[in-house]
């Protein structure tokens, strides 16, 4: 007798399970098999199989098998198993994190065994004697204790959406106009249509036309299953035609120097190399423009099948039609296209050469050649489920699990693998300007920034005024006794939206709204001095000071229509970080942050190195154009903004990892960050303590900061606190083994953190 470890997309173990009792294949591992739990269905996948114990009579038996082929290949279930124990969370979790359409919808029908008597069947499913029925509508707790007596049977199938589409059923005749021959004709070269009209659109008719083929039998409805429309249109797309390579410029490996013994993801063991046989690519390719990265990144992935992982969708759609031979898979594909593709990715059927993918295709069941991160600093890798896990450190895993290289490509790599050897593409010339409100009359706009915006305007070009917040300002303050607004459910100013005659006040993080005081609740003033401006203070203040100019907004929850943009008239874009993520513009002239201090004034140590990767970004906006980028900043002399003058952005990163490496931060060691939660304050103290007081009795000096108070100290109606663990890998696992189980609070381990506030996009 077997036994199935079966993975649900659920915080615990592989759970035990019997194999299904009418199908004896016998090879499993890999396959979707649909289980009892808790009384309901789940789908799990079978990572592993073993020897029945003696009290195997006592687990619940799995009901069905989803596929004819596995899902998961031994390599990547390996890859699951290894991954859940570097990240500090259990398979399940990070399954559930990975493949977030695992589960499909279930066709389910449940009838009482014909051997067994009909009045053992409780109230409510005397149904089931009469043969198969639909499990839905009956009650799932009377269903689990018929299923464990042993009477009921069960079919189980995945529910597959059809749709109807137009095909062509038989050759016209000559006595057919030439009209519904050209329809005929036009249905044949695309195979399908989704309905009359779109037939009739494509092939020039009336919808009459369409509808007189349909009743003389020319072409008819059938039913199929919906293609990926992700996919269809990448494999329909001609590509993008890139410069030529300049002669000699060829990459160039750089040996770097060896990375510590002990910092190595843990549980993989990559692959011995002969001495001698060392990598002619490089590992990492930084700086140039973005179409110049694409080609170093083309000429990587010529030799065969690789991975191409994406922080965000919006780049990726951005890379995708230089790929069009390429399978995609991320989140704005319906669940129903993603589960379509895998099923395909793991018949090893389709014209793939390369995968295009967020995080989700980690798991992909395929034999690639060799690994690539995009943007690897990205704060969007970090997954913002149950693991936390960072994806970047999950693709080196998947890489070593597999043998294969792995390669990073960014405007500016991060400091992680910064001693990897290098191929640096000419970083781009920046245009940059630097307005120092100490000096310059005006605010939020200086003077001279208005001077610039209205060149644009003379000019007919375009701008973008970039802003950290949303809303009108991020602090409404008394100008008299310093009274602010604050949230009453996180340690924050409340942000002010001037909307009607007092306005709004608004928390962006737990979404508390009040209404905006006449008068101040403290000494009944009714003087309000805003600080830190806003996309609504910003379009106000443009909107005094340059009438004639058009103004759009475009934040994550607010877009207006930039038609009139695109086409290629004057006006500015207003808005946050979102922009960097929208379309682009065509006459962009000039990059305007008011306040680019806002963007790097932050509690944690990695701000500066995020701030000076932004601002690389927005000198890299336009992939032709050199928009003058113009920075209204109190710190002039940052060092972020020497390097952008000096356009030498690996001076500033070398003084940055020399900075880590002397207080011993990452990547000079790995980080992982344990917080704690709780409504009460002192629960969540002594909680933290107590955990602290636990990991201080194998910890060496140096390992363990804190605890101490979250940079915001009560977030979303509970009060935070932070403990940081900082060591090898090796010396974080052992450490982590014997973390003692918190009693009374929230613990949530954060591997690699890439942000310590916490905070959602402003």
């Amino acid at each position: 007798m077997w036994v199935l470890k079966v993975a649900l997309p659920l915080p615990i173990e592989p759970m035990s399970y019997l194999p299904p009792h009418a199908d004896g294949r016998e090879a499993v591992l890999g396959y979707r098999v649909v289980v009892p739990w808790r009384g309901e269905l789940r789908v799990g996948v079978v990572v592993g199989r073993e020897e029945g114990l003696h009290k195997s009579f006592a687990l619940r038996e799995a009901l069905a098998y989803l596929d004819e082929r596995p899902w998961l290949n031994p390599s990547t279930i390996e890859f699951l198993s290894v991954a859940a124990r570097d990240s500090f969370c259990t398979v399940g979790t990070l399954l559930h994190d990975l493949l977030p359409f695992l589960e499909p919808p279930l066709l389910h029908r449940v009838r009482l065994l014909p051997e067994a008597d009909p009045a053992l069947l409780p109230k409510g499913l005397e149904a089931l004697a009469q043969g198969w029925q639909e499990a839905q509508g009956f009650d799932p707790k009377l269903l689990d204790f018929l299923r464990e007596a042993g009477v009921l049977q069960e079919e189980v199938a995945e529910r597959r959406t059809l749709t109807q589409v137009l095909v062509v059923l038989r050759e016209p005749s000559e006595a057919l106009s030439d009209k519904a021959k050209a329809a005929w004709y036009a249905l044949r070269d695309l195979r399908q249509a989704e309905s009359m009209a779109a037939l009739a659109r494509a092939a020039g008719v009336g919808v009459g036309v369409v509808k007189g083929l349909m009743e003389k039998g020319y072409i008819g409805l059938v039913e199929v299953e919906p293609a990926s429309e992700a996919v269809r249109e990448e494999l329909e797309s001609p590509g993008v035609q890139l410069p030529a390579r300049p002669e000699g410029d060829r990459p160039v490996g750089v040996r770097a120097p060896a990375r510590p013994e002990g910092d190595r993801p843990t549980g993989v063991r990559a692959p011995a190399r002969p001495e001698g046989d060392r990598p002619q690519v490089p590992v990492r390719i930084q700086g140039g423009r973005l179409l110049e990265r694409l080609r170093a990144l083309l000429g990587l992935v010529q030799t065969g099948p690789a991975l191409v992982l994406f922080p965000e969708v919006s780049l990726l759609k951005k890379c995708q039609p230089f790929f069009p031979q390429a399978m995609v898979l991320h989140g704005e594909m319906k669940a129903e296209e993603r589960r379509r593709a895998w099923a395909q990715a793991s018949q090893q059927t389709g014209p793939w050469k390369w995968v295009l993918a967020t995080y989700q295709g980690l798991l992909l069941p395929l034999d690639f050649e060799r690994l690539v991160v995009v943007e690897e600093a990205a704060e969007a890798y970090k997954l913002p489920g149950g693991s936390r896990a960072f994806v970047p450190r999950l693709a080196r895993l998947r890489a070593q699990g597999l043998g294969v290289p792995i390669h990073y490509i960014s405007s500016v790599n991060s400091l992680e693998v910064w001693d990897e050897p290098a191929y640096l593409l000419p970083p781009p010339s920046p245009r940059l300007h630097l307005l120092d409100p100490h000096r310059e009359r005006g605010w939020p706009l200086t003077g001279a920034a208005i001077a610039l915006l209205q060149q644009v305007q003379e000019k007919n070009r375009q701008a973008i005024v970039l802003s950290a917040r949303r809303g009108y300002s991020a602090v409404l303050r008394c100008r008299q006794c310093e009274w602010k607004a604050v949230c009453p459910n996180c340690a924050l100013p409340l942000r002010y939206h001037k909307s009607g005659r007092a306005g709004l006040l608004q928390c962006h993080q737990c979404g508390h709204e009040e209404k905006a005081p006449d008068l101040c609740p403290s000494c009944q003033s009714d003087v309000f001095d805003p600080k830190g401006p806003g996309v609504e203070w910003l379009l106000e203040a443009l909107a005094q000071h340059l009438p004639h100019l058009p103004r759009y907004r475009y934040t994550a929850d607010a877009k207006d229509d930039l038609r009139p943009l695109l086409a290629g008239e004057a006006g500015v874009l207003v808005g946050t970080t979102a922009i960097l993520r929208g379309p682009l513009l065509p006459e962009l002239a000039l990059v305007l942050l008011p306040y680019a201090d806002g963007f790097v004034l932050q509690s944690d140590f990695r701000a500066s190195e995020r701030y000076h990767r932004l601002l690389w970004q927005l000198a890299d906006l336009h992939p032709r154009r050199r928009p003058l980028l113009v920075l209204q900043t109190f710190e002039p002399g940052h060092p972020a903004h020497k390097a952008l003058q000096a356009a030498d952005p690996q001076g500033f990163m070398d003084k940055e990892l020399a900075l880590r490496r002397a207080l011993g931060y990452p990547p000079a060691s790995r980080m992982v960050k344990l917080e704690v939660a709780h409504p009460k304050e002192p629960v969540a103290r002594d909680a933290i303590y107590q955990l602290a007081q636990a990991l201080k009795a194998n910890a060496e000096p140096g390992e363990l900061l804190g605890p101490a108070p979250a940079p915001v100290a009560r977030l979303r109606g509970q009060y935070v606190f932070h403990l940081l663990l900082k060591s090898t890998a090796p010396r974080l696992q052992t450490l982590m083994q014997n973390l003692p189980p918190v009693r009374g609070a929230r613990l949530r381990i954060d591997p690699d953190p890439q942000s310590f506030v916490g905070l959602l996009e402003d």
